[in-house]
């Protein structure tokens, strides 16, 4: 009797026990898992230019876009509807749907419409702006602009002529044509002074 007392409560025991591990596997599988929002679809109906850089700036460029994007911010604030800008150096960008890689130094990664692309040499230089989403993955919307930037060879003065100019000055002393100028005048004046003397000797012997 008491066998067959302590096989029925080890049966029960079994029973509820395999009761609430179904029912935990149920619970567990009507709980929705997370999921994370999709990202930033990229712009389809966006126009972008890309600006040279000026005289005060030689080595900035800036982009418009219109119409304006309202979710440009920084990769680094992990806003999955945010898209930002990349700027290729002298480096052209991938194709649309193409992840752009980080720590390049010729690819800059910003929010910023007016970026500094430099220090750059002197030369030809070709910057391209392509809008990216936040996994850095490249929109089709971009544009590209190339510019000159002048060294200091460019920013001298022109050097002289090799024909020697005219001289403005003697420095106090007289030049080759004013030393024969007076000269010059200096016979004349002898042969007055001669002229003039021979004239009186001639006039005493009377």
């Amino acid at each position: 009797m008491r066998i067959r007392t302590t096989w029925i409560a080890t049966a029960a025991v079994a029973a509820v026990t395999l009761a609430l591990a179904t029912a935990g596997n149920v619970a567990q599988a009507q709980t929705p898992t997370a999921t994370a929002s999709p990202l930033a679809a990229c712009p389809t109906s966006n126009q972008l230019i890309v600006a040279p850089p000026t005289a005060a700036a030689p080595t900035t460029v800036t982009t418009s876009i219109a119409p304006a994007l309202g979710n440009l911010k920084a990769a680094t604030q992990q806003d999955r509807e945010s898209l930002h800008l990349h700027y290729f150096v002298d480096t052209p960008p991938p194709a649309a749907g193409t992840t752009i890689p980080t720590g390049v130094s010729s690819i800059i990664h910003t929010a910023a419409l007016t970026q500094d692309v430099g220090p750059l040499a002197p030369g030809v230089h070709t910057v391209y702006v392509v809008v990216g989403q936040l996994d850095h993955r490249a929109c089709a919307l971009r544009a590209q602009v190339t510019f000159t930037v002048g060294g200091a060879a460019a920013t001298k003065a022109a050097a002289p002529s090799a024909v020697t100019p005219p001289k403005t000055g003697s420095g106090g002393l007289l030049g080759s044509t004013e030393a024969a100028s007076w000269l010059g005048m200096a016979a004349v004046a002898a042969a007055v002074v001669g002229v003039a003397g021979g004239a009186v000797v001639a006039r005493r012997r009377r």
